[in-house]
Parts: C-alpha cells; structure tokens; sequence
C-alpha cells in the first residue's frame, strides 16, 4: 500500500508496524489482525494518536497495563485471542467507543469498566465470563452488549440503567431469569436471550416499547407475561422449543408482528384474537399439541398467512 499517502489522509490503514514507524504522529488507524503476534506489539506505543487498533486473529494472551497510554484509541478489537485477564488500566481509555474482546478465555471484567463512559458497543461473546460487574449500567452511552455464549447465570439489576442500548444479545449462557430493571430499557430494539434457563419473563415486560425482534427460543417458559402484548412495534418473535401451554388472550395487540415462530411447545389452541394481527405473514406451529379441529379452526382464522405444521 501507499504509505506516503499518510500524511496527506491522516485516516489511511497502516497494516505494517514497518510501515507506521515511518510516520508515528500520523497513524491513526492500525490493522495487524491474522499477524500470528504472541504477544501484544511494544511498539504501538509509540503511536500517540492512534484511534483505531485491530489486532483480532492472532495468538495474544496479555493486554499490557501501559494501553492505557493510548489515550486517543476509540476502537480496540482484540477477539480471537488467547487473552484470560482484562487489566484495569483498560478502563482508563476514556475516548473508547468500541471495544470488541469476543472469542477468548476471558473469565471475569475490571470492576472499574463503567468507566468508559464513552463506549456506545462492548463485545464480550464466546468467553467464560461468569458474572458482569455492577458498574456496567454507568455505560450511559451503550447501544448494544454481546454477551453470547460466557457462562453468565444472571444480569445485574444495573443493567437497567442503559438507557440509550439498542441490541442486547445473551444467548447460550445460563440465566435462568431476566432482572426486572432490563423493563426501563426504553430504546431496546433487539433482544436475545435464547438458549438459557428462562422458567418466566418479568411480569413489565410490556414496557420495552420499541422492542421489533424478540428471539427466547430454546429456555423453559410455560407462559408468557400478558404485558407482551403491549409490544406495539413487535416484528419477529422467536418463541420455538420452549413449554408454552398457552398464549396471552389478547395476543392480538401484537398488530406489526410478521413473523411468529412457535414450534415444539404443548399448544393446543391459539388465542381468538389473532386474527388482529393484521401483519402477520409467517407462522410455524409444528410439534404441538392441536387436535385436526383446531387446525382447521385456525387454517380459517389466519387466512393468506404461511401456516407451517410439519
């Protein structure tokens, strides 16, 4: 690539440490991913105004105390590593807006990670992450959270003070309820919490007003809190391998629901009121419990709707 391009765009992408070294006060953006590095580059220090460092794919298993030199880093994608333990001085990067530490063997976070009060996305997917700190709601400026896949049995009542996220994914980890404060996040638009233990949902979960795509598939709910019927924005709800026995009777005030899957639960029948949802274009119901009446019943109720049986 053209490195002597740097001084005249400051944002060029320097794939090199050789190359950066050349012009340090101009590197603003660094990317050394599938470098095979074993450890993390010394040299980046010397890189004052560097904004973005992509180091994802190598073989990197510390974050060194002195990252908290780069005081102009607002991006920092370490996934795919080998990295175990996230230093605190990490929290001291105070301009950071992204930070990605997904696919590790993180086990625990800095107490202090409310500190990046900057930070808008926190990826931590694929880690062995037990419990988050309560210092996570301080993240007033978050917009999504990726939890996917740690081994997380439940999410602070902090979390309700991320008022401004927007996509909050927790699946594959082993929560067994939500906290009822997640029912103050406001701005919610997407949320996943397949694959854990959910038994219930919070009684407020109503509330989440701007919620579109709803994925419990694959827990342990028997019902569903009838405060979901409240979801006037509701698009996707994913809703299959659960133990539903019924659905709330006013289900149809889920008027922009589209999609609607809710196969292999105990359902013997579906709400009259379904038919309100005027929508609707896809609905699976295979392995439950409806008689061939009840079939019929509600192959007339959902006329021109795709009604998928096996």
């Amino acid at each position: 690539m053209n490195t002597e391009a740097s001084t005249q765009n400051p944002s060029i992408t320097f794939f090199s440490i050789e190359a950066a070294l050349k012009d340090p006060l101009n590197v603003t953006r660094l990317d050394l991913h599938f470098k095979d590095l074993n450890k993390f580059p010394e040299q980046i220090f010397e890189f004052p105004n560097l904004e973005d460092l992509i180091l994802w794919n190598n073989q990197i298993e510390e974050i060194p105390d002195e990252i908290s030199q780069l005081k102009s880093l607002r991006k920092l994608d370490l996934s795919g590593n080998k990295i175990k333990n996230v230093p605190k001085s990490i929290t001291e990067l105070k301009n950071l807006v992204v930070l990605v530490l997904s696919w590790n063997e993180i086990e625990k976070l800095p107490e202090s990670i409310g500190d990046l009060a900057n930070l808008k996305r926190l990826g931590l997917n694929n880690n062995k992450i037990k419990r988050l700190p309560d210092s996570i709601g301080n993240l007033s400026n978050l917009q999504e959270l990726v939890l996917s896949e740690n081994e997380i049995s439940e999410l602070p009542e902090s979390i309700g003070k991320l008022e401004n996220l927007v996509k909050l994914r927790a699946p594959g980890n082993f929560l067994a309820k939500l906290p009822n404060s997640i029912c103050n996040l406001k701005k919610l638009e997407k949320l996943e919490v397949h694959e854990n233990n959910l038994a219930e949902l919070p009684e407020c979960f109503g509330e989440l007003e701007n919620l579109q795509k709803f994925r419990v598939y694959k827990n342990l709910l028997s019902n569903l809190p009838s405060s979901i019927c409240n979801l006037k924005k509701l698009r996707k709800l994913f809703l299959y391998e659960n133990e539903l026995q019924e659905l709330p009777e006013n289900f149809g005030n889920l008027v922009e629901l589209q999609e609607l899957d809710l196969s292999f639960n105990e359902l013997s029948s579906l709400p009259q009121s379904i038919v309100n949802c005027k929508n609707l274009k896809s609905v699976i119901l295979t392995k439950n419990n409806f008689s061939e009446e009840e079939k019929r019943k509600i192959n007339e109720m959902l006329k021109g709707v795709n009604i998928i049986w096996s």
